[in-house]
């Protein structure tokens, strides 16, 4: 196969698709489309999709999946994540290269493997590419459809944050955008977080235009990634977001004791802004009678209308069974992320 151009073929998928690069939101972001593309909102989607990990997958276990036939649809997903080939043993690369060869004689099949930043050696590149390939992304590119996400230039994510801004009705000079940008380090997983609080800021305030004040108000002063966004995004059951959120902490070798810290106070406000909810109580009188910050408060109000006192005291439940086994720990993800997992299935 080759690499493509990954825009031009999420909407209708064929065969094996090897997403890698820099960009992490752009991986996610097309990935994302994929799987909707193939099993949108199909009352089957769970008998058509697969998803296996380094833990899970073994030579038959991918060809059980490539053989199964889809359950009343045109076509199945086969999803490869968290695999990192520095890690991998030369047999189960082979084990890969043979499946993405034996996926062209399965026409209902279409394989996506997202690959996080550093886990695939590609070789030397110049720009959006490739110039000298290694010899890993030489069998890689010839056996699957290889798209390249590399991390975009500034002059791109104003461009990129502008239309966002714009869906929402907001106007946004140059140079307020470019010091949003510069503020989230040319990250797009970071940007996209920052753009969405912004907008909220705004609306709430009656305001449509953004300002440099609005960022020094609203935005992280770092690329930290704040606990909300990752409970946030468990709560709404994205589990993918979250687990992308903890990826990027694990990166910056901030201690997993760390991450949960944030995650568990964050349930313990959102457990007592849903109960004041629950009781009647405006978002302004809640931020009064807890003595929390009135936009922070909205912020958790609105996460707290998509869920319940019933989930978030599961997850609440499921944080102190996890406490002292995560905080024992200096270096692992492993149990956080299962603790992710669990809390997302509610």
């Amino acid at each position: 196969m080759a690499e493509i151009e990954i825009k031009k073929e999420y909407k209708s998928p064929s065969g094996v698709y090897i997403l890698f690069g820099e960009e992490d939101y752009l991986k996610r972001f097309y990935t994302g489309k994929i799987r909707e593309s193939i099993l949108g909102d199909s009352p089957y989607a769970l008998f058509n999709h697969a998803v296996f990990t380094p833990k899970n997958f073994s030579e038959d276990a991918l060809a059980d999946a490539l053989a199964t036939p889809p359950v009343f649809e045109e076509k199945k997903l086969i999803e490869l994540s968290e695999f990192n080939f520095s890690e991998l043993k030369a047999a189960e690369v082979e084990v890969l290269l043979d499946f993405f060869a034996a996926v062209k004689d399965y026409d209902y099949a279409v394989v996506v493997m997202n690959v996080a930043d550093g886990a695939l050696d590609y070789g030397t590149t110049k720009g959006a590419k490739i110039t000298k390939p290694s010899p890993l992304y030489k069998k890689l590119n010839a056996a699957a459809k290889t798209a390249y996400l590399p991390r975009a230039s500034q002059r791109d994510l104003v461009v990129w944050a502008d239309k966002h801004f714009t869906k929402d009705k907001i106007q946004a000079d140059a140079s307020v955008l470019a010091q949003l940008v510069a503020q989230c380090a040319n990250d797009m997983m970071t940007l996209v977080g920052e753009i969405e609080k912004l907008c909220a800021y705004l609306h709430t305030h009656g305001e449509n235009v953004l300002q440099k004040e609005h960022i020094a108000t609203v935005c992280c002063e770092t690329r930290e990634l704040e606990p909300f966004g990752l409970s946030n995004a468990v709560l709404a059951g994205k589990t993918d977001a979250a687990l992308q959120i903890l990826h990027l902490m694990e990166q910056k070798h901030i201690r997993p004791a760390v991450a949960f810290a944030g995650i568990y106070s964050t349930y313990i406000d959102l457990y007592r802004v849903k109960a004041a909810m629950d009781g009647g109580m405006l978002v302004p009188d809640i931020a009064k009678k807890l003595k929390m910050n009135e936009y922070r408060t909205g912020l958790y109000a609105a996460a707290a209308k998509n869920s319940s006192l019933k989930k978030i005291s599961h997850v609440l439940s499921l944080c102190r069974d996890a406490d002292l086994k995560i905080k024992g720990e200096s270096t692992s993800y492993d149990r956080l992320k299962s603790l992710i997992c669990e809390a997302a299935k509610g």
